[in-house]
């Protein structure tokens, strides 16, 4: 198996090798050169001639992407990164394309201990140690859950069936 795994690695590195050495075009040159060889352009790009074109830019933020905002004759909103027309009343918005636009969810507080009959409150189980999640209290407590669930989806097929019946 190693030798077959040595192998495969052999002809593999020969394969790539051959475009540069021994596969020739017509004219004699190999079909590939290292100088064809090129990394792609991952520069963002510039707004220079954008921010002449639109003097609110510092408003929208620089370095952002900007949409314009006009109405058309009929009345229409349209958004284009394009500006409009000339004659035509826009507005120019800037945006952070990584900028996070959900909301963040407010977490509640922690639910303190209940307290026992003495007044002081007691943890449950003793530091360090997770707790049984298979108590008698929360099976039973699972059990009525999964029954108000299927009342609850059973009364909304029956409304389903009366809304499609009428």
């Amino acid at each position: 198996m190693k030798l077959f795994a040595k192998l495969m690695i052999a002809l593999l590195v020969i394969a790539m090798a051959l475009p540069f050495t021994v596969l020739k075009d017509d004219s004699g040159k190999p079909l590939i050169s290292f100088s064809d060889l090129k990394m792609p352009d991952f520069s963002l790009p510039d707004f220079g001639e954008v921010e002449q074109l639109a003097p609110t830019i510092d408003s929208a933020g620089s370095g952002k992407s900007l949409i314009y905002e006009w109405y058309d004759g009929a009345g229409n909103r349209n958004f284009s990164s394009e500006p409009p027309p000339e004659g035509v009343e826009y507005t120019v918005r800037g945006y952070d394309p990584d900028a996070n636009v959900i909301q963040a969810v407010k977490l509640p507080d922690e639910a303190q201990p209940e307290e026992v009959a003495g007044g002081d409150a007691e943890p449950v189980t003793e530091p360090g140690e997770i707790g049984n999640p298979y108590s008698q209290e929360n099976i039973d407590k699972l059990f009525e859950d999964a029954r108000n669930i299927e009342k609850l989806l059973n009364q909304r097929l029956q409304q389903q069936e009366q809304a499609f019946n009428q």
